[in-house]
Formats: C-alpha cells, sequence, structure tokens
C-alpha cells in the first residue's frame, strides 16, 4: 500500500512537473519573442514590403 501511494505521488509529481515546465517554456518563448509569426503577421508584412498583391 505504501509503495502505491509513493509511485502515485511520483506520477502526479511527474505530471505537474511536465505540465509546469512546458508553461513557463512557452512563457519563456513568448516573452523573448522567439514564437513564429502567424499567417497574419506574415501577410501584413509581406503587403507592407509589397510582396503580396491581392487581386479581388
Amino acid at each position: 500500500m505504501r509503495k502505491m501511494i509513493g509511485l502515485t505521488a511520483f506520477f502526479i509529481g511527474l505530471l505537474v512537473g511536465l505540465v509546469g515546465g512546458a508553461a513557463l517554456l512557452a512563457y519563456a518563448y513568448q516573452a523573448a519573442g522567439l514564437y513564429p509569426p502567424d499567417d497574419a503577421t506574415i501577410k501584413f508584412i509581406a503587403r507592407e514590403r509589397g510582396w503580396l498583391k491581392e487581386e479581388i
């Protein structure tokens, strides 16, 4: 019984650590501006530079 409680606590800690670490890493990437731009940003930059000509 004591092993089972210890094993359960280990897996709960592992799960919390992985989720918390991923959230911290995502926050650090966002704070540093390292996320790749989304489609709207790419289109805006291309339009501003004259690379994208949208025909209506």
